[in-house]
């Protein structure tokens, strides 16, 4: 991370960007390149500027900010994308997660919340609003049960315990001690998940754990941080 990390405000709001530049230039980690109020602005402003974390809306006058979140990610593929929303929309949350973004916030976030957000993308991890975790958690097991094949649906959390440690390389034997089994008994869940399964290899079943795995959503890197409240301080304090 650089000694200052370089930002961008995009808000089509010139009083939360006056809030916004006030509040995050107390903090001596940050400086504000520039800002933008539209769509045709921040291509620009993050051509020129070359910041490290863009903090923007989800909706910019008649733009989107989600699709500027997508094609400044393609265009600058290093520069971090943050947004900053009244939003709580499920579908948009979703969408700026699809987009490429590495956080979320609402705007009832206090500035010291929404710096330390933006230190934590600059880094390359993620961040999201408490309030919104229930709606990922929920997310996450809706594309569980749409991408987990049919012949897996009888699987439980033990079988999927057991085929992680199948598709991580691990023997019989060594499976056993780690779950605290003879390796008889492991040897015979195996058999009986391969039944399910309709498998009768050991390359099968990583093939289809990895299938299943990887096909959840992962736009989200590992490492998400949820910020934490109480809010001390509001966007709307004006500074």
């Amino acid at each position: 991370m650089p000694e200052q990390i370089r930002v961008l405000l995009v808000d089509d709001s010139v009083v939360v960007l006056h809030g916004l530049k006030t509040i995050l230039g107390e903090n001596k980690n940050l400086v504000i390149v520039s800002t933008a109020s539209t769509y045709d602005e921040a291509i620009t402003a993050i051509g020129q500027q070359k910041p490290d974390v863009v903090l923007l809306d989800v909706q910019l006058g008649s733009a989107s900010g989600i699709d500027l979140c997508e094609t400044l990610r393609h265009r600058f593929p290093q520069t971090s994308m943050c947004f900053l929303t009244a939003h709580e929309d499920r579908a948009l949350l979703r969408a700026a997660i699809r987009a490429g973004a590495q956080g979320y916030l609402l705007k009832s976030c206090s500035g010291v919340e929404v710096a330390r957000s933006v230190e934590i993308v600059a880094e390359g991890k993620a961040v999201i609003d408490p309030i919104l975790i229930p709606q990922v958690i929920t997310w996450i097991r809706e594309r569980a049960q749409l991408v987990r094949p049919k012949n897996m649906d009888d699987c439980s959390e033990a079988d999927y315990e057991l085929l992680s440690r199948i598709a991580a390389g691990k023997s019989n034997k060594e499976i056993a001690q780690e779950l605290q089994a003879t390796p008889t008994r492991i040897a015979s869940r195996i058999q009986s998940v391969y039944k399910r399964l309709k498998i009768s290899r050991r390359s099968e079943a990583t093939s289809c754990f990895v299938r299943w795995r990887e096909r959840l959503p992962r736009s989200m890197p590992n490492g998400t941080t949820v910020i934490q409240r109480p809010i001390t301080r509001h966007l709307d304090d004006n500074g």
